[in-house]
């Protein structure tokens, strides 16, 4: 755990700013999620979902991401952050311009927020972009990790330049475009293209760190990097150039198997874990895994059978359960540390200090993991037999969730230590 935090690495303040700003979308993304239910049957791109796929995604997922790599960064790489003012910069502009964004895409008299707001959080995450690839530039000694991180950042930049052309496009009718081809290219370029690498990078920091897990091969994550980068490039280039049906589903069938080899070197990782407990941390990244899995099925019976329903319910297990559970166990250990390193740190030795377990309010953190849980199950069978009434009382359930999420989140910020 020493090593999350070292003298390279950013303020404590400038990393808080994106975790609380992202428990906040967390907490608007739950409320969206109730008004998603009549599109479920329809087409599969609505500006409800949009409000709720953004402020969930941008808002939330890559919250996280952005600022677990301001952190991670350093680290990783052993070299500083290009510059912390870059970071604080982007925060304000991608914070004001998502707002923008999720504006326009809720009340559509107020459409052009779409294209206005689309800019100003493209031009946040150019900032981030920039600030990546010019930390990168000095970078002497690569690895698998920095390899995926990289690349994650390139599949952003060419996910977030897609995503404003379509802005403007909706906006003024620029362009002669395939929307829906250009949207499923934004799509696969944001999640598969940049979560999913950031994610399956990071893991192989974050994971045998905190399960203090040695002497692992990792052929595995080598030969997924490779196949998923292929994979989405093929995939996008396919859908904007309108290559033929075929090339798509062989660039999304190498990516299917690149995320086959992560869960199977992430088995691998746990199969030699010396630290044997299942807390809270463990049953959140289970659930995460084998949501990713039931992720995966909804979508081979979805090109098999081409049913929105399957969609739909694999990005429920994608959004809620691969994505969520992930996020949430790991903000369980990060956070508390990075408060501590910054609080109680400097009081070792003059007074008695927290244990980092101290400052998870372990009974809440329980309860909020088994109620995601079964939330998300039951949101996936709602929406594939449908079942209103079970789809709203599932959204409650992964919103009180992620309430508890939250609660936890004030609990450890305001800890004072035991009398």
């Amino acid at each position: 755990m020493r090593s999350l935090a070292t003298e390279m690495a950013p303020p404590f303040a400038l990393v808080a700013h994106f975790f609380i700003a992202a428990v906040v979308f967390l907490l608007l993304s739950t409320v969206a999620l109730f008004e998603v239910y009549p599109d479920l049957s329809g087409y599969g791109i609505s500006f409800s979902l949009a409000s709720f796929a953004h402020l969930y995604l941008l808002g939330f997922v890559m919250m996280v991401i952005f600022g677990a790599m301001y952190q991670l960064l350093p680290v990783v790489l052993e070299i500083p952050l290009f510059s912390k003012d870059f970071a604080y910069v982007q925060f304000y502009a991608y914070v004001i311009g998502l707002g923008m964004m999720v504006l326009g895409f809720r009340y559509l008299e107020w459409h052009l927020l779409i294209a206005y707001g689309g800019f100003l959080t493209y031009m946040s995450i150019a900032i981030f972009c920039v600030n990546v690839f010019l930390t990168f530039y000095r970078l002497e000694k690569n690895s698998i990790v920095s390899s995926y991180l990289l690349m994650g950042t390139v599949f952003l930049a060419v996910a977030v330049t897609l995503g404003i052309l379509l802005g403007f496009v909706l906006a003024h009718g620029m362009l002669s475009i395939d929307i829906d081809a250009w949207v499923k290219a934004h799509v696969i370029g944001t999640l598969f293209g940049f979560v999913m690498m950031i994610v399956m990078g990071v893991s192989m920091v974050l994971i045998p760190m905190f399960s203090l897990a040695h002497g692992f091969k990792d052929r595995y994550i080598h030969a997924a990097l490779f196949l998923h980068g292929i994979g989405v490039s093929v995939a996008i280039l396919a859908l904007v150039a309108a290559l033929p049906t075929v090339v798509l589903y062989a660039g999304l069938g190498s990516v299917f198997i690149s995320m086959g080899l992560y869960l199977l070197q992430m088995g691998i990782i746990f199969s030699v874990r010396v630290r044997k407990q299942n807390d809270y941390w463990v049953k959140n990244l289970i659930f995460s895994f084998l949501s990713l899995i039931g992720a995966m099925v909804m979508l081979l019976l979805f090109f098999i059978d081409a049913q929105e329903r399957y969609l739909f319910a694999a990005a429920e297990f994608f959004f809620f359960g691969f994505l969520l559970a992930f996020v949430v166990g790991h903000l369980y250990k990060i956070l508390p540390f990075l408060i501590w390193y910054k609080t109680f740190s400097p009081l070792v030795g003059k007074q008695k200090v927290p244990l980092l377990h101290q400052m998870v309010h372990t009974k809440s953190a329980d309860i909020q993991a088994f109620l995601l849980f079964i939330s998300v199950v039951c949101l996936s069978i709602a929406t594939l037999l449908p079942l209103q009434v079970l789809f709203y009382g599932a959204s409650l359930g992964v919103m009180s969730s992620v309430l508890l999420v939250a609660f936890n989140v004030v609990y450890a910020f305001t800890y004072k230590g035991e009398n």
